[in-house]
């Protein structure tokens, strides 16, 4: 039978879902293990929950721009006796409202605070772009706590952002500090009190790094502020001033309302608590103009940004939400939470050339390979005294002249190439070159593996 293949235009990928090949995924697998490694130092404990929630889940509580995000899911030919509610599933947009809806259902038998961390896909049906795409890897952590949770857990969340973005190494950074309640506390003193008002200024607040201040200030217009007292709140909210006067300024002026007071005190504790926990000032400010876009945000937010390159927008991001859990059940479940989007990360930090994605293998040492009939065993069992220790090799079973061999070597960004013709087979011996200084030296193979691992640094 003759197979005709596929038009070229079905095999590109759609728009917003991206291949990654060998050096993104091995960046992105770093930076997972970075991740995974801080959380666990910090006694998150995993729990998995499933790609596809009801609609209803998703939406009772996020709402909003989020609802125009989701991805329905549906069988094309349903089989015979297929679930009912197979036709109406949506994928999940993020971790935390599945979080939720596992907390709910299952309280009775955790232990609460309840401290978990999740890896996992999220789609989201977004305006895709370059470094932001539709279909990520995201990597939360939240807390739930039973009743009450206490403002030492928002911290605690921040700090894990910190320890986990110096240990990637990536440049300066800042985590962005603000609280909601003093947000809501402002719209409602410049006379914008109802839920939609302040949800709509929220959000335009929200955008002022992305659309600018003339934007922002006609967008507050159109919902009941004036002119001045738009650009008056803007210039409150844009202030860049040290931790500590910011703190004074607020403290200053926290007796006009009974929410931004409590916001401004609950700030505070964050900000001491951090300072306690020994991260300085240079990783973390506090930014008022921080709103976050979803809706269930009640409390603490935050946002990262690699300072130097603000560009790429934020890195990580989280938040304290007192109700989210409120939908799913009767019982008060707070909580709060980091996430951070991890594909979409590494992807920008690709494109921002903050990182060099140049190696393509996870094996820094590749064994060329001559007369491969003949030495065969001796190539095979070079290979197996460095796994054995430890160390990543990928032979080289090809037959091709050494020099495309070395040449491969340079594309796929090994370290060492190990070379062995017909007379060191028999001696016993090889040759290793590094590939970046061009060092090359002899080594018997009981001195394989430690020669190896000098040269590896």
């Amino acid at each position: 039978m003759t197979t005709i293949p596929l038009p070229k235009q079905l095999l590109i990928q759609p728009h917003g879902f991206p291949d990654l090949g060998h050096r993104e995924s091995m960046l992105q697998d770093f930076v997972l293990d970075v991740i995974r490694r801080n959380y666990g130092l910090m006694g998150y404990t995993s729990i998995d929950t499933p790609l596809v929630e009801r609609p209803e889940v998703l939406f009772a509580k996020a709402g909003g721009q989020v609802s125009k995000q989701v991805y329905g899911l549906r069988l094309m030919h349903p089989a015979p006796g297929a679930e009912d509610d197979s036709k109406d599933l949506c994928i999940r947009f993020d971790l935390t409202v599945p979080l939720a809806r596992y907390v709910a259902t299952n309280q009775q038998s955790i232990s609460f605070p309840f401290r978990r961390s999740q890896i996992g896909y999220v789609m989201r049906g977004e305006r895709s772009k370059k470094g932001r795409y539709r279909s990520f890897i995201q990597a939360d952590i939240d807390v739930i706590g039973n009743g009450e949770l206490s403002f030492y857990h928002d911290a605690e969340c921040i700090a894990t952002i910190v320890n986990i973005f110096k240990e990637l190494n990536l440049g300066s950074f800042r985590v962005h500090i603000n609280n909601r309640k003093i947000l809501n506390g402002w719209f409602s003193a410049y006379g914008i009190k109802s839920d939609d008002g302040q949800r709509a200024a929220m959000d335009y607040v929200d955008e002022l790094d992305k659309v600018g201040r003339e934007k922002v200030v006609s967008n507050l217009a159109s919902i009941g502020f004036t002119a001045d007292s738009a650009n008056e709140l803007l210039v409150l909210l844009t202030e860049n001033l040290p931790v500590s006067q910011m703190l004074e300024k607020l403290l200053a002026n926290n007796e006009s309302d009974l929410l931004l007071s409590a916001g401004i005190d609950e700030l505070k504790q964050v900000v001491e608590t951090l300072l306690a926990m020994g991260v300085t000032e240079n990783h973390f400010c506090i930014d008022l103009s921080i709103a976050r876009g979803l809706d269930y945000y009640t409390s603490t937010v935050y946002e990262t940004f690699m300072e130097d390159h603000r560009g790429i927008g934020s890195v990580a991001s989280g938040g304290r939400y007192d109700d989210l859990a409120s939908v799913y059940t009767n019982k008060d479940l707070p909580g709060v939470g980091v996430s951070i989007g991890v594909t979409r990360l590494v992807l920008k930090l690709i494109d921002a050339g903050i990182v060099d994605a140049s190696s393509s293998t996870v094996a820094p040492v590749l064994v060329t390979t001559q007369n491969m009939d003949r030495n065969a065993a001796h190539y095979l069992r070079v290979a197996s005294i460095l796994r054995e220790q430890g160390i990543g090799v990928e032979v080289y079973f090809a037959d091709r002249k050494l020099g495309k061999q070395m040449q491969f070597a340079s594309n796929r960004g090994f370290r060492i190439a190990i070379i062995a013709n017909d007379d060191e087979s028999d001696r016993g011996v090889v040759q290793l070159r590094d590939l970046r200084s061009g060092e090359q030296v002899e080594v018997n193979i009981s001195e394989l593996a430690n020669r190896t691992k000098v040269m590896l640094g």
